[in-house]
């Protein structure tokens, strides 16, 4: 009986291991198809993948972050506003639903493995939605949303610290292992965003609020400086971004993004934790940058008349910046995994070693160590569909429909690519925005 119990342990160890690492390829399989799709510009083939996705449960309920992260995007680019917000907001609840319950659940949330984990997104994706959203919301003509929606990614990026490290100590709490392990949170150089406050501007100048709009391009200012301080940054404070404070000289916002979000790759290291010289794997993801090709991108209306479109925010370098603010608790939680699987794994083979002998337990060790192994994972999930880099310039166009031509260049100057869009401007338009995405 008992050495049937034993068996049993270990081979739904192994099973674990095996079914965890074929569920988390088929995700990352359907996200790469459905990435494709969407850098195609092929949106109506992106949205039925991420359906499918969803419908053949490969999107599972832990991964509803993800979907409506991706929905968000993809309705963004196809026009469908309102299913775009819609899905934005989805998937911000669906953040702090999962945020708070891993707080309440402690340790024990993340027993089994990372990729097994509700995703509750990283800092950058949850800050970042309220960008789209804030666009959304404007297409909308729903200014009063735009301004609250615009005005949380600076106020997101200010709380990230302390919302990490009030974790960090919830962790600390609920942590009765008694290993050498510091729970605590990353810290990051950015805390504001030029986004916010120059799409801010914007809407309190065009509510006829010119203090509002005044303050906000200060904040700007010192937010472009900040963002200057980030290795590589190509950010600058240009005199078109001051257009903003006069409602007057525009009705159109133009918007273009480039570049893809970094990649999450495997990172997984061995340590020695438990001191016994068998080292406990810890599986953790890294950030790898997608340079964009782009240097510069130009908005030519009606074949008449061209505008330079300026860098506002460089969504891939915050996010590489803010990463590090979690990457602390992602560490430490797959340490905390790695000694209770180890415990876990001697356990076993202790108990086969007393029963059938010492080669027995000998067996049990390699094949739990290698079901251990298996079973731990880093959690490669993300957003795919986010872009790198935001482009704008406000310009104003006369009542009537107009096409709108982006071309993207290098730094050559050799043209990239091109995407023509069309807009119909009313007679009291007050700010309309069109937009268009190049994911080189």
């Amino acid at each position: 009986m008992f050495n049937k119990q034993i068996a049993r342990g270990i081979v739904l160890l192994v099973f674990a291991g095996l079914i965890t690492g074929c569920g988390s390829q088929k995700l990352m399989n359907g996200q790469k198809q459905m990435r494709s799709s969407f850098q195609s510009g092929e949106y109506e083939k992106a949205d039925h993948i991420a359906d499918s996705l969803k419908e053949n449960d490969i999107y599972e309920a832990k991964d509803r972050v993800l979907y409506a992260l991706e929905k968000g995007t993809i309705n963004y680019f196809k026009g469908d506003y309102e299913q775009s917000v819609e899905s934005y907001t989805n998937a911000e609840e669906y953040i702090d639903q999962f945020f708070s319950k891993s707080v309440k659940t402690g340790i024990g949330a993340f027993i089994s493995n990372d990729t097994q984990l509700n995703y509750n997104g990283e800092v950058y994706e949850d800050v970042y939605l309220n960008a789209f959203k804030s666009l959304g919301y404007l297409k909308m003509n729903n200014f009063e949303s735009a301004l609250v929606e615009a005005r949380r990614i600076a106020q997101k990026l200010s709380e990230a610290e302390q919302k990490y490290g009030e974790y960090a100590s919830a962790m600390a709490e609920s942590d009765t292992t008694e290993k050498d392990i510091t729970w605590e949170a990353g810290t990051s150089n950015i805390h504001d965003s030029p986004l916010s406050h120059y799409l801010a501007g914007a809407l309190y100048a065009k509510a006829g609020e010119q203090d509002g709009a005044r303050i906000e391009m200060d904040k700007l200012k010192k937010a472009i400086n900040n963002h200057q301080a980030m290795p590589d940054s190509k950010l600058e404070f240009d005199s078109t971004f001051t257009r903003v404070q006069d409602p007057d000289q525009y009705n159109t916002m133009v918007m273009a993004f480039c570049g893809k979000a970094p990649d999450k790759v495997d990172n997984s290291i061995n340590t020695d934790i438990n001191r016994d010289g068998k080292g406990v794997k810890i599986a953790i993801p890294k950030l790898v940058m997608q340079p964009s090709n782009v240097a510069a991108i130009e908005a030519v209306i009606n074949d008449t008349m061209s505008i330079e479109l300026k860098i506002i925010e460089e969504m891939d370098k915050v996010a590489r910046e803010t990463f590090k603010i979690k990457k602390p608790i992602i560490v430490a939680r797959a340490t905390i995994r790695g000694v209770l699987k180890s415990a876990a794994q001697e356990g076993v083979s202790d108990a086969v070693e007393d029963e059938f002998g010492s080669v027995a337990g000998d067996v049990a060790s390699f094949i739990g160590g290698k079901a251990r192994e298996a079973s731990e994972q880093a959690d490669l999930r993300g957003w795919q569909t986010m872009p790198a880099n935001i482009y704008t310039n406000v310009i104003k166009l006369p009542a009537g429909e107009h096409d709108v031509t982006f071309n993207y260049y290098s730094a050559e100057r050799e043209l990239l690519y091109s995407e023509a869009r069309n807009i119909n401007i009313g007679e009291q338009e007050r700010l309309e925005p069109v937009a268009s995405i190049y994911s080189n």
